[in-house]
Parts: structure tokens; sequence; C-alpha cells
């Protein structure tokens, strides 16, 4: 059996619960990892949202204006135009204006993350307001600092992106539904490695089952990592989006992603948050 390393990994933020584990996937992780070990997995789980995009017209007029990010049975949208409050600057990189991603509305995440039951911990996001994801859209930075966070007022008006050489298109708005998931570390995050130093086998073949009960939906906030983008140290992911869910080129990128420490998430700050992405 492999020999436990007693590094802190730390794995949750402050005040951060572990999520419950359902019995069929707490046997699978007694089977990989033996007795000694099952709790330790177990620790590494996290919560998470995953948003469903209301695709079908009828749905998405049952929810409420697809426009309205707020409106009832919906989470907020991905593209669209933002609202950005008077005097705020539309973020740019590069001297160009950056792609809005996603606008999700901080009450309504809420609600659905404590919807799912009260073991979690508390809804570590801000509480209200808007959290506004921009990238740029062209993925020239792989240092991760193509991206920034807003969280500002809900209710301002939509306003369109800054006359550029090269325009930003709007990316056509998806509104999304949201419904709490468990989420688990892959082979690629160190957390899980750790735990088997003398194996790696074992978090290996551990996190393939973990894929297998777990399915990787194509939106998800908070949790783990879903794709082989590489892992910020020091970070965790605070939304990943597959391309396959918007009307938007991006080349071979087949998905993006936005990463915050677990000191950032804990204070609600966002001016440091990273910017990851994957190539096909």
């Amino acid at each position: 059996m492999a020999e436990l390393v007693t590094t802190d990994t730390r794995v949750t933020a402050p005040g951060e619960a572990v999520p419950p584990i359902p019995g069929e996937v707490a046997e699978l992780i007694r089977a990989r990892a033996g007795e000694r070990l099952a709790p330790l997995v177990h620790g590494l789980f996290r919560s998470s949202l995953v948003l469903d995009p209301v695709a079908d017209a009828e749905d998405a007029e049952d929810a409420g204006e697809a426009g309205d990010a707020t409106a009832p049975g919906l989470v907020g949208r991905l593209g669209g135009l933002p609202p950005l409050p008077t005097g705020t600057d539309w973020p740019e990189f590069a001297d160009r204006p950056m792609q809005l991603l996603a606008q999700l509305d901080c009450a309504a995440l809420a609600a659905a993350f404590e919807a799912g039951g009260p073991d979690a911990g508390g809804w570590p996001l801000p509480a209200d307001g808007l959290l506004l994801f921009f990238q740029d859209e062209w993925l020239s930075d792989f240092t991760g600092r193509g991206c920034r966070v807003l969280h500002v007022p809900a209710g301002a008006p939509p306003r369109p992106a800054p006359f550029a050489e090269r325009g930003t298109p709007a990316v056509p708005a998806v509104p999304v539904r949201a419904a709490r998931a468990l989420s688990a570390p892959s082979y690629q995050d160190r957390e899980l490695e750790r735990l088997f130093p003398d194996d790696f086998l074992i978090a290996l073949d551990l996190a393939q089952d973990l894929a297998e009960q777990l399915p990787r939906p194509a939106v998800r906030v908070l949790g783990w990592c879903d794709s082989d983008t590489g892992r910020p140290e020091g970070h965790r992911p605070l939304l990943q989006v597959e391309s396959g869910v918007l009307a938007a080129d991006w080349g071979e990128c087949v998905n993006v992603s936005f990463w915050i420490t677990h000191e950032d998430l804990a204070a609600g700050c966002f001016d440091r948050v990273r910017h990851g992405f994957e190539i096909a």
C-alpha cells in the first residue's frame, strides 16, 4: 500500500465543506484506494454548479426572456452584451476590446447552490450583483493574463463593445439554468497524485473511474478542472466553458477557463483571475 504524503494539499476555501459522496462512488474509491486512504480521497471532492444551456426557444420563453440575465428560472447567460455601470470601462487586452463570455447572476447562483442542501457549506461567491467574464477572443496570451472578471451591480443597461479596427462581435446570448453537482479531481491534479506517491497508476485509474461516474458538463462554476488545460499553481477553476455551447469561432480551441486562488475566492476579489484554454 502506498504511503501517504503529509504535505498540506489544501483543496477547499475557508469555510468550504466537503460534500457527501454517493454510496456507489464511495465503494469505487475504497476498491481503488483502500480503506485507509479512501477518506482522504473523499476530502478532495468539491461542490460545483453545472450550467445547463436553455437551447429550446419554448423553454427559454418559459424561463423568461433570453436577454434577461435575471429572469425567473435562469442564473444568467453565456454571451450577449454586458450590463456595464456608468463609469466602468470596457475591459481590453493588447488594445483590443475583450469578448464577453458570460454574465451570471450571483443571487440566482447562490439559490441554486443552496437548493442542493446545506452540506456543501455556504455559497463562496458574492451573494448579489452580476459576475461578468471577459476574455481575449484571439486567445493570444499563454500567461493567463487575457481575461477579466468584473463584479457589478445588477440593473445596468447593456453596452456594445467600443469600436476597434477589428471588432469584437458579441457572442449570441444563451440563457442558462444551474444545478449543484459533485466535482472530483483528475489525474492531472497534484492533490490526487500526492495521495499515491508510490504508484501513480492508482491515481490515474481512480480518476478515470470517477470521470465515468461524474460526467463532464459543458459549463461548470467552481469545482475541479474538467479539461486538459494547465493548472496555474495555487489556483482553482472559477468558470469553465466548452466551445460547443456557443456560436463563437475560437479556431482549434475546445474550451476556456477562468482560475482564482483560494484566498481571492474567500475575499471575493477578482482582480487577479487567470485565463486558460485548451487547443485540440
